[in-house]
This record gives structure tokens, sequence and C-alpha cells, in this order.
């Protein structure tokens, strides 16, 4: 049932973005195909400012059963580059994790952590708004009973509107 949510969502994003043409673009959305591929896709928005300075978020889900919910990652980049379509980026990131907390009385309760992390990538713009993504980088949550490394990677595809 997650996989044909997704899917509908993906569809809906998709033929929204695409049937808009602007000559204002700042918005971009995109889908980070590596994670859907590890079964773990996000979806991420983003808005650019000054062509320099970006704020976006970043919304990731299992699709296979496991003990992480889903992850909310709001981060802000900085890029770098005199060109509009090619820029190098540095990101600093806050992840938000609903995960599954067993107790001793094997009993399951949802739970949050909250972590910080970073990344570098690379971003390409084509003249009709398509952008291809590359990034790596990780973080670190801070729960006490739940402190774990979290990745972010991913090759990403998306269109700007």
């Amino acid at each position: 049932m997650k996989k044909v949510g997704f899917i509908i969502i993906v569809l809906c994003l998709c033929h929204a973005v695409f049937s808009q043409e602007t000559a204002d673009v700042k918005n971009e959305i995109k889908v980070n195909l590596f994670m859907t591929v590890l079964s773990f896709p996000d979806i991420s928005y983003e808005r650019v400012w000054e062509n320099n300075f970006g704020l976006g978020l970043s919304i990731g889900f299992p699709l296979e059963s496991n003990n992480t919910n889903f992850r909310l990652l709001p981060y802000t980049r900085f890029y770098f580059g005199e060109s509009l379509t090619k820029s190098f980026f540095i990101e600093a990131n806050a992840a938000f994790e609903s995960y599954k907390k067993h107790s001793y009385m094997s009993k399951t309760q949802n739970d949050l952590s909250f972590g910080l992390g970073v990344s570098f990538g690379y971003k390409y713009v084509n003249l009709k708004g398509l952008i291809g993504e590359l990034f790596l980088g990780f973080g670190r949550t801070f729960d006490s009973e739940n402190t774990k490394i979290y990745p972010r990677v991913g090759i990403s595809l998306g269109k700007q509107f």
C-alpha cells in the first residue's frame, strides 16, 4: 500500500511541476533516485535565493518494513560558482526521524530523534529547467538510546519552476 501511495504522490507532483512554466525560477522539486533504489525514497523541495543560497526540505520514508517510520530533513545550501546552471554546494541539515522503539515488555512505541549533518555536492540545471544533482554527506542523531549515523547520499533528478 505504501508503494502505491508513493507512486501516486510522485505522479501528482510531476504533473503539477511539468505543467507550469514561469519566467521567475526559484523553486525546485527533486526525487532522490539513489535512495529510492535502496527502498528509502526521498522527495525534496528547495527555494533558491540570490543564486548562491537555498533552503529546502526533504521527506523520506521506507518502502520496506524496518525500524524507521520517516525522516524529515530541513537543509540550507550555499552554492559556489558563477554559472546559474552548474554549481558546487555545501549543505548543512537537521534530521527529525521517527522510529520504532522496542521496550522490555515487547511493546513497540514510536519515538522521535534529532540530528545534525553536512554534505557537499554538485548541481546541474539545463536550459529547460531539468535538474541533476549528486551529493554525499552524513549526520549524527543525538538520541541517548538510539544514537546513530544517518546517510545523506543522492543522485537526484527534478525540475525548476
